[in-house]
């Protein structure tokens, strides 16, 4: 009979399905539990994954918006640093920001914007901030070019405290191309502020700032160049008519033009190199600026003449313009120049509001000119007088080319006889050159001979002049045996190369004799190159042609120019004539001096002797007392210079 197999008790086999169970429930429960607890972990870890790519992206929109600020910048370079600092801390919640710029000149770092709480408003640092290069965080990061991320300043001997301690900081080199050019800076005074991001923005941030910086340099170099005097540094020409048209057109009052120029200054050119001058000019400028009152406006106009811009009135741009030539005139007392002093001339004019700025500074440059004229080291201002002045002269020059170059009988010859003492017989004439001018009548040679010599327009006129006088002298050759006439020569002319041969071409093409005429050239004649004056002189004198010293007394002539050149005769100047009969008795025995002298010295030298510009019968008389042999003038029974048809009736009289 089969064996059964046995059952296992009932309570033993529910007692293990239920341990089973158990198990199954536990590993179940434990596996929900844990996936729960993982759910909530990615949860958290998701969450701060977000978090961070918000604070990043919000970080990247600050980058994003730095970008935009940076690109649209056309300030200078110290408003780019404060916008700069200023949105670091506004959009990075940073407690400051600092930029250092490395000075070329001194060769450190110079601290040019700060925002923060030392400086939450200012746009300007009283006290910059300076640093070695190679001090402190900041001096070795613009060293290395490597940003510098402490975590704890405690720890870093190279940190230095500003105004308070802080506790970590954050510095990175801003760049223009491979060369480190400034510094951006952060400190926080809390400990591990500054993380990985920060530096990694920080550099985007001052890349862009390095690029943008560049530009704004650039540019300035670019204005600097266009609208500065590169010598001085001070304003150049085109700026100078900007900025003076700009005042005139707001000008709400009068604006004062000061047109300085420096008395003989190409004597320092010719005498110690232009290198020196270049030194004087710099010395002048920086005077000039630091005479110039706040507000006012300093340039360099050109060569060594500077013009300043002051709103004020005319009488106060005088007395700037005085204390500015007295500056300018002080001995200089540093530099190669050491020792030197120069006097300067100046002229004032002012401006309102519609006035031209080419016109005011035209004024401007008459009344300096005037300055110049009247003895130098002087200021003048431009009034109605200077102006009717100088607007005659302007006709006269302008009138006076048409009268050479057209045949319209303004430009003539009048003749002045020259009379023996004491039978006051004629037997010579001084050729004088006469302009009856259609609108302002007649204009003295004193006049037009000067606007001549400015204009260069001298060698024309003294041609014309010649020319017509010896036509008119081969005329009256049959009437004029033993009989001389005077020409004057101007200094230009004698300096003119070829003149000698110039003058006797001219004589024989009129068929008048050398022997006939006489030049006449004043002392200021041989002051020039002295050496050409003696060898044009001699020329002329070989050919036979007398030479006469005009004006003598009045200049530098010595006796040895009596002696050294050809000279026949000498004239003593109208001055001193006039000075015989005064009511000073002083001033009469200094003349009465210089003529006796002079009488005495021509009869020792054997030269003929003429007093000019005899008026009365006393002068005559005391003249004659003298022993003065010559005379010319209009007293009596003298003659003054006549038209040639008159001098014609006189030759044939005499």
């Amino acid at each position: 009979m089969p064996l059964r197999k046995k059952k296992p008790a009932r309570g033993k086999a529910v007692a293990r399905k239920s341990a089973r169970k158990a198990v199954l429930t536990k590993a179940r429960k434990s596996s929900r539990q844990s996936s729960r607890q993982s759910a909530g972990e990615s949860a958290q870890s998701l969450q701060a994954r977000v978090t961070e790519l918000e604070s990043k992206l919000k970080d990247m929109r600050v980058l994003e918006a730095f970008t935009a600020t940076l690109l649209h910048f056309t300030q200078e370079v110290d408003d780019i640093l404060w916008d700069v600092a200023r949105l670091a801390v506004a959009r990075l919640g940073l407690e400051d920001c600092v930029i250092y710029l490395i000075d070329k000149d001194r060769g450190d770092l110079v601290q040019r914007a700060a925002f923060g709480p030392k400086n939450p408003k200012g746009h300007e640092i009283l006290e910059p901030i300076r640093i070695p290069l190679g001090k402190g965080i900041v001096g070795s990061v613009a060293v290395t070019g490597n940003a510098e991320r402490i975590q704890d300043t405690l720890q870093d001997p190279r940190y230095i405290q500003d105004d308070q301690m802080r506790r970590s900081e954050l510095a990175v080199p801003i760049f223009h191309g491979e060369t480190v050019i400034g510094v951006l800076d952060s400190e926080h005074s809390q400990r591990d502020f500054f993380t990985a991001w920060h530096q990694d923005l920080f550099v985007a941030i001052a890349s862009m700032a390095g690029g943008r910086i560049a530009a704004a340099r650039l540019a300035e170099e670019r204005y600097q160049l266009a609208t500065r005097d590169t010598l001085t540094g001070l304003a150049n020409r085109s700026e100078l008519i900007r900025e003076l048209q700009k005042r005139l057109d707001q000008a709400t009052s009068t604006v004062s033009v000061i047109f300085l120029d420096l008395d003989h200054f190409g004597v320092i050119n010719d005498s110690l190199s232009h290198l020196a001058g270049d030194e004087l000019l710099c010395a002048i400028g920086d005077r000039i600026k630091k005479n110039t009152p706040a507000g006012g406006f300093a340039s360099r106009f050109g060569g060594d003449e500077f013009v300043v811009v002051v709103d004020c009135t005319l009488a106060l741009g005088r007395s700037i313009a005085e204390k500015m030539c007295a500056s300018i005139s002080e001995v200089l007392r540093g530099g190669a120049l050491a020792g030197l002093q120069v006097a300067c001339s100046g002229g004032v004019a002012v401006g309102i509001a519609g006035n031209a700025a080419v016109d005011v500074l035209h004024q401007a440059d008459l009344a300096m000119y005037e300055a110049k004229r009247t003895g130098r080291n002087r200021v003048q201002v431009h009034d109605s007088n200077l102006a009717a002045r100088r607007r005659r002269e302007q006709r006269i020059v302008v009138d006076l080319m048409r009268s050479i170059d057209g045949e319209d009988g303004t430009l003539v010859v009048n003749f002045q006889p020259i009379y023996t003492l004491p039978g006051r017989k004629m037997v010579a004439a001084e050729v004088l050159a006469r302009w009856v001018h259609p609108e302002l009548g007649l204009v003295s040679p004193s006049e037009f001979v000067p606007a001549a010599e400015r204009t260069g327009n001298i060698h024309r006129l003294g041609q014309t002049i010649l020319c017509r006088a010896f036509s008119q002298i081969r005329q009256w050759k049959p009437l004029a045996t033993n009989f001389v006439f005077n020409v004057n020569v101007s200094p230009l002319q004698l300096q003119q190369d070829g003149f000698a041969a110039h003058f006797m071409k001219w004589l024989k093409q009129a068929d008048v004799p050398p022997t006939m005429i006489a030049c006449e050239v004043t002392e200021s004649a041989l002051l020039g190159d002295e050496a050409k004056s003696l060898r044009v002189l001699n020329d002329i004198a070989h050919e036979g042609v007398k030479l006469v010293l005009d004006d003598f007394g009045t200049g530098y002539a010595s006796l040895s120019t009596l002696v050294r050149y050809p000279f026949h005769a000498i004239k003593i100047d109208q001055r001193f004539v006039r000075g015989l009969i005064h009511a000073n008795e002083a001033d009469a025995k200094a003349a009465r001096t210089v003529v006796s002298t002079v009488l005495a010295l021509s009869q020792e030298l054997e030269l003929d002797c003429t007093a000019e510009g005899v008026e009365t019968l006393e002068q005559l008389l005391a003249l004659q007392d003298f022993g003065c042999t010559l005379v010319q003038g209009r007293g009596p029974g003298l003659s003054d210079a006549v038209a040639p048809e008159v001098f014609e009736l006189l030759l044939r009289d005499r």
